[in-house]
């Protein structure tokens, strides 16, 4: 679903509330100022006009000459035309200056509303959603209930918390009149809820809203047709006849929608598979080739291309790319080898593209995908989830091994960006099984251990009760089921269990164990969706792959779901029928070097089982600027 338009700005909404504010919360001047008069009158003529930077610079002037909370009146004026000119910083920095608890009422609303807009423009929903949790609904004069609730709903999907921001668009509907605001609502509750497991998908729709339980049916006829057919019109006519007075079945929103589900390109009918038989990589190829054979055998499956594999254990992919190009492929997935990336990263132009399973971070060029499943990515997903907790104070126990290497590194980069704190890091023997020693130095429970041995020395006949750390948040955890499922007992044995831990999808073993995950109890992370439950028209469930294929590891699991994503992308990402893809992999993306990004689904054990509680936040890391709401 991406970024949702901010379709707010092509209709002045400021408009409608700058008189009712003016007169409902501003008691009329006694005097008149006249330059007061004069800036404000050509400020509301150039904002009807749509000359919003002028307009914004008139509201300044008009501030300039005014008294108190008339002042913050036209500066709050002069920050909306700034945000509709494009010029959020310099909205930010009028907001910033101004203090709204004196405000009347309403202007304190319109200002947190600005400072929510202001935020979301700088991809940071933590902090708009801290501006809203100021308002309640009661609160909203009418004129701004609609941007209240669209600013909610553009939040909470920023945050992942898809079925908060459906139900936010659901109130919004009714108040929408504007016919393109009307088909953008409902374009992104359809989004949305196409984004949805199956099992969420029960839970809204046991409701007793007609036109939520009707989205939810809509979206369920449309996953299961993905393009247009006749059973795809007859379960439509059915559809509308259950829902006649439903809001897609107004302004011919159908008509607009079903075009879109057609292929907007021939899919490619020869496909490349460059992938090694022997060697290191072997097993992971193996994963992600019966990937791709699981999903070119599901059922509902509707292209079949022919696919040619090439071996590149010895081969020089450069020569096998031209190769592949000769006999007609038209699509070629691999290489998986980053080496065999870089090699291929010579060749002048990329004609058939590549959609690598693999990375390098500097490597961007046309018509180069670059698929993967870094260690890095896992990390950021993780933290984002930590910090939309509140969480803020971190400390971290990671593995003495390259991975950890990789995962220290990141984190401190991503942690620090977002404007969060690394007390302390700790590594640990990967082959041990007593952590005990790591997690003394991380809790500083050594450090209180030698305190007490010199007081000791002095007074004998003193008993010692170990007094760990009480300065961070939650505790970063990068471990495989084995060394979690040893840490985290140890952890509580050290009276850290007040600690909230967050881990990496390297955590599960991706099978439901209740037996032995009982001693992950508490933990968070985020993993694939497919792991985790969701039911995908595009994937086959994973007891019935692991039925075809024997049974598996997660990290493998892993590598067979990026296989089936793969497959899929040549017909819908890649050729502009998604705007974001529902994989198995995760909510798939194109940026713009060309990397698939991804939003995994987040899980909490609970009695042994994970428990997923939304999608993993989409939060830029930016430096920390000043956002402190004024008292």
């Amino acid at each position: 679903m991406g970024r949702e338009s901010l379709s707010w700005f092509r209709f002045p909404w400021g408009l409608l509330v700058t008189c009712a504010l003016l007169v409902a919360c501003a008691p009329p001047p006694k005097e008149t100022i006249p330059a007061e008069a004069n800036w404000a009158h050509q400020a509301r003529g150039l904002y009807r006009s749509g000359r919003f930077q002028q307009a914004a610079e008139a509201y300044q002037k008009a501030a300039q000459v005014s008294p108190g909370n008339q002042r913050s009146s036209y500066l709050l004026r002069s920050a909306d035309a700034w945000i509709y000119a494009g010029e959020t910083d310099t909205a930010r920095q009028i907001l910033q200056s101004i203090d709204p608890s004196p405000l009347p009422p309403p202007e304190r609303v319109f200002f947190h509303l600005l400072q929510a807009r202001v935020a979301l423009e700088a991809g940071q929903p933590e902090i708009s959603w801290k501006h809203l949790q100021q308002l309640r609904p009661e609160q909203i004069p009418a004129p701004l209930r609609k941007r209240y609730l669209e600013l909610r709903a553009q939040t909470f999907t920023l945050q992942g918390k898809l079925v908060a921001s459906i139900h936010e668009r659901i109130q919004l509907g009714p108040l929408l009149q504007n016919p393109q605001e009307v088909e953008d609502n409902n374009r992104a509750i359809l989004e949305a809820l196409m984004l949805l497991p199956e099992s969420t998908l029960d839970d809204i729709g046991a409701t007793p809203n007609q036109d939520l339980a009707g989205w939810v049916e809509l979206a369920r006829i449309l996953r299961s047709h993905p393009y247009r057919s006749y059973e795809l019109d007859s379960s439509l006519a059915q559809w509308q006849a259950r829902y006649p007075y439903h809001p897609a079945n107004r302004g011919r929103f159908l008509e607009k929608v079903l075009p879109a589900r057609q292929p907007t390109l021939t899919p490619p009918q020869r496909m490349a598979l460059f992938l090694p038989s022997s060697g290191p990589y072997q097993t992971a190829a193996e994963a992600i080739r019966l990937g791709i054979e699981a999903v070119r055998m599901l059922p509902s499956s509707t292209y079949h291309p022919d696919l040619i594999a090439y071996d590149t254990s010895s081969e020089d992919p450069a020569i096998l790319y031209r190769q592949a190009s000769e006999q007609g492929a038209e699509v070629i997935l691999g290489p998986l080898q980053k080496a065999s990336l870089e090699r291929l990263s010579h060749l002048e132009e990329f004609t058939p593209p590549i959609l690598a399973f693999n990375r390098i971070e500097e490597l961007s060029r046309p018509g180069l995908y670059q698929l993967a499943l870094p260690p890095e990515e896992a990390v950021e997903q993780s933290l984002a989830s930590a910090w939309l907790h509140e969480h803020q104070s971190m400390l971290a126990l990671v593995p003495d091994s390259p991975l950890g290497s990789r995962v220290e590194k990141r984190l401190h980069e991503y942690w620090e960006t977002l404007g969060g704190e690394v007390l302390e890091i700790q590594h640990y023997d990967p082959a041990a099984t007593d952590f005990s020693q790591p997690i003394r130095r991380l809790l500083n429970i050594d450090e209180s251990q030698r305190r007490f041995q010199r007081l000791r020395k002095v007074v004998w006949e003193i008993h010692f009760e170990p007094r760990i750390r009480r300065d961070a948040d939650f505790l970063f955890l990068q471990a495989n089921p084995r060394q979690g499922r040893l840490i985290r007992p140890q952890m509580i044995f050290h009276r850290a269990d007040y600690l909230p831990v967050y881990a990496t999808r390297d955590i599960y073993e991706g099978h439901p164990n209740q037996k032995w995950d009982q001693d992950l109890e508490g933990i968070h992370f985020c993993d694939i969706p497919w792991l985790l439950g969701g039911d995908y028209e595009s994937a086959p469930p994973v007891n019935l792959f692991e039925a075809d294929y024997g049974v598996h590891s997660g990290s493998y699991l892993r590598l067979a779901a990026l296989g089936m994503d793969a497959y899929h992308l040549p017909f819908t990402l890649l050729v502009g029928d998604y705007e974001r893809f529902p994989g198995a992999t995760g909510k798939l993306r194109v940026d713009v070097h060309g990397w698939i990004k991804r939003q995994m689904t987040c899980a909490k054990f609970q009695q042994g089982v994970p428990v997923i509680y939304g999608l993993a936040p989409e939060i830029s890391a930016q430096p920390p600027q000043s956002d402190e709401i004024s008292p």
